[in-house]
C-alpha cells in the first residue's frame, strides 16, 4: 500500500472511531503544517484499543499503524489541522507526509 493512502487511511479512520482518546501531549517543536505544537495528541497503539472497537476494525487499524510506523515508534495527530504525526521519545513530531 502506498504511504500516502495509508495515511489518509488512518486519517479517516481516526474521525470515524474518535481517537485517540487520550489527552493532549506537550511536545518541543511547532508542526510544519500549521504551526502548532500544543495541539497534537498521541494516538493508541495498536494493542491498546484491542477490545474499545470491533475486532475488525483494531484489525485495520494495526494494518495501517504497521504500514507508517515500526513497532516501536508511535503515531499521532494534530488536531488543528489534522494531519498525521510520527512522534518520537524525545518529545518530538515529524510529519509522515514528505
Amino acid at each position: 500500500m502506498d504511504r500516502n493512502h495509508a495515511v489518509e487511511l488512518l486519517k479517516h479512520f481516526i474521525l470515524e472511531h474518535d481517537l485517540p482518546r487520550k489527552g493532549y501531549g506537550s511536545f518541543r517543536h511547532p508542526l510544519p503544517y500549521c504551526g502548532k505544537s500544543d495541539r497534537i495528541r498521541e494516538l493508541e497503539a495498536p494493542l491498546r484499543i484491542n477490545g474499545t472497537i470491533h475486532h475488525e476494525a483494531a484489525a485495520r487499524y494495526a494494518e495501517l499503524w504497521s504500514t507508517l510506523a515500526a513497532a516501536d515508534e508511535l503515531l499521532g495527530i494534530c488536531k488543528f489541522c489534522q494531519n498525521l504525526l510520527l512522534l518520537d521519545g524525545s518529545r518530538r513530531a515529524a510529519p509522515l507526509y514528505q
